[in-house]
């Protein structure tokens, strides 16, 4: 392998180009701007060829600077991943969830009081995303999910088996339940794609046609739906973990007692040595138990 320069010289590069001022990248690597030029022209010599183009206002990469930049900016980023694989864990004392809104409000929220009484050390931050995080710049430990458990570089671990079921207030019905009388009520309608698998299968067993339903809410947020559904405004379906608390105390029931057993469920998600950290671990061990 040909000689590399000093990986002092590259920081300095980075921070110059980054920056276009040797004078700034000196007051972000707390170094005299002499010190700064010095290191760029270590690298050019050791390069052969000049890297910038120098005036009296601004600092500017050539064409050599600018094919160098991306490559330079990559390997740091690899070391720093790197560094943080093998390194202790970091922030300790914090936990930063990164979750579904859903299962933040509905799962949660309302039992994170149990987590933190457990670990009373641990200071615990949401972040409600419905996109999975990068995790490229450590701003969250941990990931939910739900999906299949396929996240590309990633490790999914799976937290229950889960069902779609149907859900509508009990102050709709007044006497025995049937279909047809279910069927009336206005659809409060989850459009993400795996609910409407569960609809137009529910609607094939019961002979209903899917277009004959009454259109009511629509949206890919599960939270107002299950609002909606407990004030009366209609029928839905929904993930089963996110109601069961509903469902307990009488504020919904399943009316057709109909249950999906869909492949999608709920995963903690992260790169593989986040399970390593303890404070990944306490959740990990805790979320099972209230799920």
């Amino acid at each position: 392998m040909k000689n590399l320069p000093p990986l002092k010289s590259l920081n300095v590069f980075l921070s110059a180009a980054k920056n276009e001022s040797f004078k700034a990248a000196a007051e972000q690597l707390y170094v005299t701007q002499a010190a700064v030029s010095q290191q760029i022209r270590l690298l050019e010599e050791f390069l052969g060829c000049q890297l910038f183009e120098r005036n009296s206002k601004k600092t500017k990469l050539n064409e050599k600077g600018l094919l160098l930049k991306p490559y330079i900016e990559q390997a740091f980023e690899q070391i720093s991943h790197g560094v943080n694989a093998v390194s202790l864990e970091p922030n300790a004392n914090e936990l930063k969830i990164s979750t579904l809104h859903s299962v933040t409000s509905a799962i949660l929220i309302p039992k994170i009081s149990e987590f933190q009484d457990l670990n009373p050390h641990l200071s615990v931050q949401f972040s409600p995303n419905n996109k999975l995080d990068t995790f490229e710049n450590q701003d969250v430990d941990i990931a939910i999910r739900r999906g299949l458990g396929d996240y590309p570089g990633l490790e999914s671990r799976k937290l229950l088996n889960d069902t779609i079921i149907m859900i509508a207030s009990p102050l709709l019905f007044s006497k025995k339940i049937n279909a047809k009388d279910v069927f009336k009520h206005p659809l409060l309608e989850d459009t993400s794609s795996d609910i409407q698998e569960v609809i137009k299968a529910c609607c094939a067993q019961y002979h209903i046609h899917p277009n004959r339903l009454k259109s009511g809410l629509k949206t890919t947020d599960a939270l107002p739906i299950i609002q909606s559904a407990i004030a009366g405004q209609g029928i839905a379906f929904v993930s089963k973990v996110l109601v069961d608390e509903h469902i307990k105390n009488g504020h919904l029931i399943n009316p057709l007692n109909y249950v999906f057993d869909s492949p999608r469920t709920l995963y903690l998600v992260a790169p593989p040595h986040h399970f390593k950290w303890d404070k990944v671990k306490r959740f990990e061990a805790w979320i099972k138990t209230i799920l």
